[in-house]
């Protein structure tokens, strides 16, 4: 067992094995709400299933914060396997979750004044911070101390980098950034936004494109730019489209040398304003620790 707990949210994307292999806890990252009904992100409701309902009327598709009460929990159950917690959040620019996860933590050191428990704003999302979570978890299983740990984290995000490629601009009037006309416009004319995260936490456009494969080849053009080295770390997260998941990371080892490749499910939390089809590519270089 880690000496540190590593904690994180459904938007990093962490597959099932590797959060059982790293000790992760994956808690959801909001409730996905519905047509009135509520569900819990990754629990009661999964990706593929969020995705669907988003086809089928994404005005009906919200989401709202967890309160403080669900995170003292966990804290709670984490603390009786050690005193030294991580909870890595996505980031705070585009989420309430590290505020919400501060209040939680005062109450945690009213209740239990001897669990030391760290929070840690990743400054991006989806595979971005997957990458910087799991470089946390591996350095916690190795029996590094909670400052190690926390240290090995920050060499991380300042390492890595995440892009983002639109399928469409449909859904982009849910984040409040476009009206509904002008999203349905956009969407007819099939433009491709490509996005990028900042080092403030947000998302940055970059680039528009007309297809999907230009899109993927400004994705490597923009990795090839921004990349310290060519042997590279990848996570690919998509929103209910292995097939573009699949086609990048094909092109990924064809222009890189690939240490390894991970996919997962773009979380509907951040992806129900992106909508079907969204990929995103987190990447950073070896991180020697």
């Amino acid at each position: 067992m880690a000496r540190v707990m590593v904690m994180t949210d459904s938007v990093a994307g962490i597959p099932r094995n590797l959060a059982e292999e790293y000790h992760i806890t994956v808690v959801p990252a909001a409730i996905i709400i519905f047509d009135g009904h509520n569900y819990i992100d990754g629990v009661t409701l999964s990706a593929t299933e969020a995705y669907q309902l988003i086809k089928k009327d994404p005005d009906k598709f919200t989401t709202s914060a967890l309160n403080p009460g669900y995170f003292l929990e966990e804290y709670q159950k984490l603390s009786q396997k050690s005193p030294d917690i991580l909870h890595i959040t996505l980031s705070s620019a585009l989420s309430a979750n590290y505020k919400t996860a501060g209040l939680a933590g005062e109450m945690l050191q009213k209740e239990s004044p001897k669990t030391n428990l760290r929070l840690f704003d990743a400054k991006t999302v989806a595979g971005a911070q997957g990458l910087i979570v799991l470089a946390a978890a591996r350095a916690a299983t190795q029996g590094k101390n909670l400052e190690e740990v926390v240290a090995i984290a920050e060499k991380a995000r300042e390492k890595t980098r995440g892009l983002m490629m639109l399928d469409t601009l449909r859904y982009v009037y849910r984040t409040g950034r476009m009206s509904k006309f002008a999203s349905r416009v956009a969407a007819l004319l099939n433009i491709k936004p490509i996005n990028r995260m900042t080092e403030e936490g947000t998302l940055e456009f970059v680039d528009k494109v007309r297809n999907r494969e230009a899109g993927y080849q400004k994705l490597i053009d923009l990795i090839k730019a921004e990349a310290e080295s060519n042997s590279l770390h990848f996570m690919l997260m998509h929103a209910a489209a292995p097939e573009m998941a699949e086609r990048l990371s094909q092109l990924l080892r064809q222009n890189f040398d690939c240490q390894r490749i991970l996919i997962s499910e773009y979380s509907p939390v951040m992806g129900y304003g992106s909508g079907p089809g969204s990929i995103f590519v987190g990447f950073h270089p070896d991180l020697e620790f």
